[in-house]
């Protein structure tokens, strides 16, 4: 077997930042992506998360005040409701986000580390093209969500039906229609600044949301890329001798501990945002689709067109988490086949005993859960599927 031992990744931690590039620039925008643990970068970091709660308070509160308590038709109250969830869903990754930064400090030192640590050209490339992957999911979901992010928030209000006031002048109505309870602003150029101010705020939430997405996507393709080189490593067992065999198999050992670890710890930091983006975008979903229908049936295409990329963004948003939750059970599960069918039966005792432990422990898969509620599988975006349709039908059962 050719020695690999004097291979050496110069790359690494370019490597590590393509795989997190996407969810580095997002987070850092809001001040809450891991930084330097000294005095100056935390005080930046807690004045930072204060200001952008405070305004992602500023937009939610008053809209659900309005909602709640100021809105006569139950129709345009189910059509917002969708938004005031995906406000708050970004609440709780904002908020697990920081309060998991030192392990996401740990998942990105350890990246860096194993990258550097690849033992040839070829696991580099298995890693690279898995980050590909979390990179392209992260790409489609940006483009669609803000897509459908934007109309929604500076086209439908221009063209949606104008506000009149007491003097009976017109206004175009806020993207969130909202109820200050301590101040007035219908006054210009109060208003105006409120409408820009929402638009703003508005982005912050999406960044929020679409950052912590594409942090997901990237750490769990990379601990796919850990897997697929274990896979790799054993596929390669007949070609060593017997006599590195043994060590051979240590490694093997120590690689495929190494990716179960790493991908529990993802797992468990991450499983309140995995319950929460499912259950949530179950609701989404079918608030969407009677906004869909609602349009549909007042003959008004942009607005329909609008709520129905908002739809296909959540909908594809559901397929990704699943998918990659699916392919991370998938590569750990794979480790146990390519196991077993490798001639393990002719290798010396000590190490076919090695390869059965191996077989064994990838009998219990790796797999990322909501908070141990459900997993992430193909089979969960079913269930979305099913579950988002049957409250569809019982919210166009209660307004017919």
């Amino acid at each position: 077997m050719e020695n690999t031992t004097n291979y050496r990744n110069i790359h690494y931690k370019s490597d590590a930042e393509y795989t997190v590039h996407v969810a580095k620039t997002l987070l850092t925008l809001i001040g809450i992506w891991p930084r330097r643990n000294t005095f100056i970068d935390n005080v930046k970091f807690y004045v930072q998360i204060g200001i952008v709660f405070f305004l992602m308070c500023f937009l939610l509160l008053p809209h659900v005040i309005y909602t709640y308590f100021d809105c006569e038709n139950l129709t345009k109250y189910m059509k917002v409701i969708a938004a005031q969830i995906f406000s708050l869903l970004a609440i709780i990754k904002f908020w697990t986000i920081i309060i998991n930064r030192e392990e996401i400090r740990f998942w990105l030192m350890e990246m860096e580390i194993q990258y550097r640590d690849v033992e040839c050209e070829e696991d580099r490339l298995v890693m690279m093209n898995t980050a590909k992957i979390g990179r392209f999911f992260t790409i489609v979901y940006l483009s669609l969500s803000y897509t459908g992010a934007l109309p929604y928030h500076i086209i439908l209000p221009l063209i949606s039906e104008r506000i009149v006031k007491e003097d009976n002048t017109t206004q175009i109505p806020l993207p969130y229609l909202s109820d200050y309870v301590f101040f007035v602003i219908e006054d210009s150029p109060i208003y105006e600044m409120t409408f820009v101010l929402q638009i703003f705020i508005s982005s912050i939430i999406l960044s929020t949301n679409c950052g912590t997405y594409s942090l997901i996507a990237s750490i769990t393709m990379h601990c796919c890329g850990l897997f697929e080189v274990t896979n790799r490593k054993i596929k390669t067992l007949c070609k060593w001798n017997n006599r590195d065999l043994h060590d051979r198999v240590i490694d093997i050992v120590q690689s495929h501990l190494k990716a179960i670890e790493y991908s529990a710890r993802v797992g468990e930091s991450l499983s309140i945002v995995f319950l929460s983006e499912m259950l949530g975008c179950t609701i989404i979903i079918c608030f969407l689709e009677f906004g869909v229908i609602m349009e549909l049936e007042d003959h008004k295409t942009l607005s329909t067109v609008t709520y129905f990329v908002l739809m296909t963004s959540i909908f594809v948003n559901v397929f990704i988490i699943s998918f990659i939750g699916d392919r991370l059970k998938q590569e750990s599960e794979r480790i146990r086949e390519t196991s077993y069918f490798i001639p393990w039966y002719d290798f010396p005792t000590e190490v076919a005993k090695n390869i059965k432990t191996i077989i064994l422990r990838a009998s219990r898969p790796s797999s990322l859960s909501g908070a141990k509620i459900l997993d992430l599988s193909l089979q969960a975006f079913c269930d979305v599927c099913k579950t988002s349709a049957a409250y569809f039908n019982f919210l166009r059962a209660m307004t017919v």
